[in-house]
C-alpha cells in the first residue's frame, strides 16, 4: 500500500457510549475501547493500524468524549498525534464540525487543498486492500468538491443498517455514483426491495470531502453551529480547540443540538456522491451480531475466554475473568466482564441497553 498525499488527513470518531454491549462496554470504556470480536486488539487499535501505510500518525486525529480522553490517548500511543475532547455528545455534525476546523487551521497554507478522510473507530473491515482502493476512489472524488461516501455493496438484505440509493454515474471507468437519496433502517421487506433493485447500498458512515468544501455545506445547513465554533477560535486567537478554555468550550457546545451528519448536512446538500466497494464491512452493532462477523465453531457457537460448552448451539460467549460452562443451551449470549453477568436470548441482545437504563435509574452508576 501506498501512503498518501501530504494535504489528506484522518479523522478518528472515538466516542458513544456503546451501551449495547455491556458490560464489557462502560461509559468511560465503550466497545471502540474493549477486544470486541478479538483476544488481541481494541476496536481502535484496529481501526489505526488499518489506517498505517496510508495516513502517517502526524496527519491523524482523534475526537472523543472528555471523559474518555485518557484511556484513548493511552491506547493510539504512538499511532496518532491529534486529539480533540468533546464536552459533551452531539452526534457526528458537531465532531465533524470541529475535526474540520481543526484541520483547516492545521494544514498548510500552501498546496492542495486539505482533504479529510472519517472513520469509525467501532466498524470491521476485513478487506483492507479493497479498503484502500475504496479510499483512493474517494479522495479523487472528493478533490471535485463531493461530499463522498462509501457505499458497501450489500450481502443480505440488513434491517439494522441505512442505506444509500445510487443515482447517475460520474465516472466511467469507476462505481462512484451521485447520491439519489438516504433511506433508514427498513423493514424486512423493504430491505429485501431495496437488493432486488441493485440500485440499493449500505451506508458505512466512512467519509471523504475536502475541508473547504464540507464547511461550505455547514455554513449552509448548520451556520449557527458553525458560526458558533468559529468564534471559539477567532474570540480567543487561536489555533486549536484544545487552547479554548475548557469551560467555554463546554458552555458553547452545550448550547448546539445534537445531529447527525447525514440529518444536518449530507441528506440536504446537493453535492453528495457514493463510491461503491466490497471491503467485508460491517457495524459491529450488538452482540447477536458478532457471529455474522467472525468465524463460529461447528456448531454455530463463538467463544472468547475460558469457555466449556457440551451440547450447546449458536451461543456467544465472552468472559474476562471466570470459566463460563454452558450444557445445553441454544441462541444465548453470556458475557461476564468487570463484576457483571448478562445471560439473554440472541433475539434480545438490541434490548441489552435497558439494562443500562435500568442501572442509571437505580442509581448503580458504578455499574455503567
Amino acid at each position: 500500500m501506498t501512503a498518501l498525499d501530504a494535504h489528506i488527513y484522518a479523522v478518528i470518531l472515538a466516542g458513544g457510549s456503546g451501551t449495547r454491549f455491556w458490560p464489557k462496554s462502560r461509559h468511560l470504556e465503550p466497545k471502540q475501547l474493549c477486544r470486541i470480536g478479538s483476544n488481541d486488539a481494541t476496536m481502535l487499535v484496529q481501526t489505526l493500524e488499518r489506517l498505517d501505510h496510508l495516513i502517517p500518525p502526524e496527519r491523524r486525529l482523534i475526537v472523543t468524549h472528555q471523559d474518555q480522553m485518557e484511556t484513548t490517548r493511552r491506547q493510539a500511543e504512538g499511532r496518532c498525534a491529534h486529539f480533540l475532547a468533546e464536552p459533551a455528545a452531539k452526534n457526528t455534525a458537531h465532531a465533524l464540525a470541529l475535526a474540520a476546523l481543526e484541520i483547516s487551521r492545521m494544514a498548510p497554507a500552501e498546496g492542495p487543498r486539505p482533504i479529510m478522510i472519517s472513520v469509525h473507530a467501532d466498524a470491521l473491515i476485513k478487506n483492507h486492500e479493497a479498503f484502500t482502493q475504496a479510499v483512493n476512489r474517494m479522495i479523487q472524488t472528493a478533490t471535485a468538491e463531493k461530499l463522498t461516501l462509501l457505499g458497501i455493496t450489500p450481502e443480505y438484505p440488513e434491517t439494522g443498517y441505512g442505506y444509500i440509493e445510487k443515482g447517475q454515474g460520474l465516472r466511467p471507468e469507476a462505481p462512484v455514483y451521485q447520491v439519489n437519496s438516504f433511506r433508514e433502517k427498513p423493514d424486512r421487506a423493504t430491505a429485501e426491495s431495496y437488493i432486488k433493485t441493485g440500485r440499493f447500498l449500505w451506508n458505512s458512515g466512512i467519509f471523504a470531502w475536502r475541508i473547504d468544501t464540507i464547511l461550505d455545506e455547514l455554513e449552509s445547513f448548520l451556520p449557527q453551529s458553525l458560526h458558533s465554533l468559529r468564534q471559539l477560535l477567532e474570540g480567543y486567537g487561536v489555533g486549536s480547540f484544545n487552547e479554548v478554555p475548557r469551560n467555554e468550550l463546554a458552555r458553547t457546545y452545550n448550547e448546539l443540538p445534537s445531529i447527525a451528519i447525514d440529518n444536518g448536512v449530507l441528506e440536504k446538500s446537493q453535492r453528495v456522491a457514493v463510491v461503491e466497494a466490497d471491503i467485508g464491512w460491517k457495524d459491529v452493532g450488538s452482540w447477536d451480531a458478532l457471529d455474522q462477523c467472525f468465524p463460529t465453531d461447528e456448531k454455530g457457537n463463538l467463544f472468547y475466554g475460558d469457555v466449556i460448552a457440551i451440547d450447546s448451539e449458536g451461543i456467544t460467549v465472552d468472559s474476562d475473568t471466570k470459566i463460563v460452562a454452558c450444557i445445553g443451551v441454544k441462541d444465548l449470549v453470556v458475557v461476564v466482564s468487570k463484576g457483571a453477568v448478562l445471560v439473554c436470548p440472541k433475539s434480545r441482545a438490541q434490548d441489552v441497553k435497558k439494562i443500562v437504563e435500568e442501572l442509571k435509574a437505580r442509581g448503580r452508576n458504578d455499574l455503567v
